[in-house]
């Protein structure tokens, strides 16, 4: 999935640390459920009846009325000199985009440049790149391999850094995965990923990461297509320049263990039920501090109302590093709900509303998050997109100066040729 790499507030305030082992083990998890997406993937542009190389050109144009997370402009001023919570801000992209698919392989990539301009905070400008390239081989029920690679430069997102600091992350990723049949319906799926996560901005490089995770496990298939699971995983991660950081945060490393059970059950177009329940076991290097371990679960359904409309929820419960001096991880429960309408075959709408906590072991400290969000998409030729989303993000927070709320608009032009 391809998305413009504007800065965009997305959630609440956390330490940096915590931010990139988020968009880390984000990448790394396959499971769930979650809004819709915007701008809408990349994948539908054109449609697959159109194989080949095609140019991608993309506008959009952003704002949002608490750019920062911050609880007030007072709050601004004392932290960067500057009162202003809001801002808009304009990226525009170019690129290609290539697919062809055959009886049994199918290669595909992108190769994408933005450049982003605000209109306030203008040493945010930013250029980054977005490059992938994936080769899927398919010789079900026998066995399926998938290669991907792909390289990514963005701003980091300014919730986390709450400041008007330019951080272009690049994320590199390796991947590798597929399935062998093992006996009748069983067959033995495996995964693996290796990432290398580096920051621009010399006061972030402390938090530079490597990563490699592997998962393996068996998987029963049903005549029906439904799915059973259990997978073992183990990560490794490694701040290469943790010795820079002041106070010895973020560890040197930590490593994590999880066992997960996994189901997909579906009834063709009428509904479909899926998620994964286990157990994450989670170790930093150096210090007892940095221990946790508990329950994770991951919950989706989706039920058809009509033929053009659909209802679709999730909940969740996870644990998340989050290194501070007096805890080390958060724990977040919640869930959302949606509603999806397909008025015409160039329409489509969703509306989300999603309500979660935030538990940090070890100190008073409790969040209250929520989020509604509205997206519509018009799809008037094969290759061409315009869509608008509106959101407003709130968390309640008894901690000092850590509650905030913000409202956030985006209009979006995308043309495929």
């Amino acid at each position: 999935m391809t998305q413009l790499r504007a800065a965009k507030p997305c959630g609440g305030s956390v330490t940096r640390p915590a931010a990139v082992l988020v968009v880390a083990m984000a990448l790394l998890d396959g499971g769930g459920a979650q809004a819709a997406t915007f701008p809408p993937s990349l994948e539908t542009l054109p449609v697959v009846q159109f194989p080949g190389l095609h140019p991608v050109v993309q506008l959009q144009h952003s704002c949002s009325g608490n750019l920062f997370g911050l609880s007030s402009g007072a709050a601004a001023q004392a932290a960067f000199g500057d009162d202003q919570l809001s801002d808009c801000w304009t990226t525009a992209q170019a690129g290609l985009r290539y697919d062809d698919g055959g009886a049994v392989g199918r290669l595909h990539g992108h190769a994408l440049l933005d450049r982003t301009v605000y209109q306030h905070y203008r040493a945010l400008d930013d250029t980054g790149h977005d490059v992938s390239l994936g080769y899927d081989l398919n010789h079900a029920p026998q066995w399926n391999l998938y290669l991907g690679a792909s390289d990514t430069s963005t701003q980091q997102d300014l919730t986390m850094l709450q400041a008007p600091l330019r951080d272009r992350v690049r994320q590199q990723v390796l991947s590798a995965g597929g399935a062998h049949a093992l006996v009748g319906r069983v067959d033995a799926t495996a995964d693996a990923a290796w990432i290398r996560i580096r920051n621009d901005a010399p006061s972030q490089r402390p938090y530079d990461m490597n990563i490699a995770q592997l998962r393996a496990g068996p998987r029963y298939t049903s005549a029906a297509g439904n799915t059973l699971a259990f997978s073992l995983g183990a990560q490794q991660g490694r701040y290469p320049n943790a010795s820079q950081q002041v106070g010895g945060t973020p560890p040197v490393g930590y490593r994590q263990i999880d066992g997960a059970a996994r189901f997909a059950w579906t009834d063709d177009a009428f509904w479909r039920l899926g998620g994964a329940f286990g157990y994450l076991r989670y170790r930093a290097d150096g210090s007892g501090v940095g221990h946790f371990s508990g329950l994770v679960a991951d919950l989706a359904a989706r039920r058809a109302l009509t033929a053009a409309t659909a209802l679709q929820g999730s909940v969740y419960r996870k644990l998340v590093p989050y290194n501070t001096l007096t805890t080390r991880y958060q724990v977040l429960t919640g869930g959302q709900i949606g509603l999806s309408w397909q008025l015409s075959a160039a329409v489509h709408l969703q509306a989300d509303y999603s309500l979660g906590h935030a538990d940090y072991p070890g100190t008073s400290r409790r969040d209250r998050l929520q989020r509604a969000e509205f997206v519509a998409a018009y799809q008037p030729r094969p290759g061409t997109q315009l869509a608008l989303r509106y959101a407003h993000s709130e968390r309640r927070s008894n901690a000092l100066n850590s509650s905030y709320a913000h409202h956030d608009v985006s209009l979006l032009l995308r043309q495929a040729f």
